[in-house]
């Protein structure tokens, strides 16, 4: 692997390039259950998602499998096909963006216009901006 963890400016990139270190549901994120419990409303607001707010407490998906992580992804098939080419997440992969990437990126990107308009300013800063890394990806291609 290239990298055993990979960092740009001391945030903490996922194998997606998602900012883990800014992510509310990361575990250096989760201080109470009020914390769990705006995670679990928010995502479900922006994103239609149902996490239970009792797993949110999110390890990354950096942390190897034989320490046993919380992952809010589960077996994430992002991460299984970065670590079955060796690399450190997917801008570095000559076939990004492949067809897998583009979902995951569009799972953000299409939620991004109505979220200008109906969340807080700080629902987008903390529940749009961690997620949204196509230039960083595209930034690292060809390195």
């Amino acid at each position: 692997m290239q990298y055993p963890e990979y960092m740009e400016n001391g945030d903490v990139r996922g194998r997606c390039g998602f900012h883990c270190r800014k992510c509310p549901a990361y575990k250096e994120n989760i201080h109470s259950d009020t914390d769990r419990s705006r995670v679990h409303l928010t995502w479900n607001k922006i994103y239609g998602l149902d996490v239970p707010p009792s797993v949110l407490n999110c390890d990354g998906c950096l942390k190897p499998d034989d320490e046993h992580p919380v992952r809010i992804g589960g077996d994430c098939e992002i991460r299984n096909c970065v670590l079955e080419k060796n690399l450190a997440h997917c801008g570095l992969c000559a076939d990004f963006p492949c067809d897998l990437m583009e979902r995951h990126l569009a799972s953000v990107e299409t939620v991004v216009p109505e979220c200008r308009s109906s969340c807080s300013p700080e629902e987008f800063r903390d529940f749009i901006e961690p997620y949204l890394c196509r230039e960083f990806l595209e930034s690292e291609t060809n390195k």
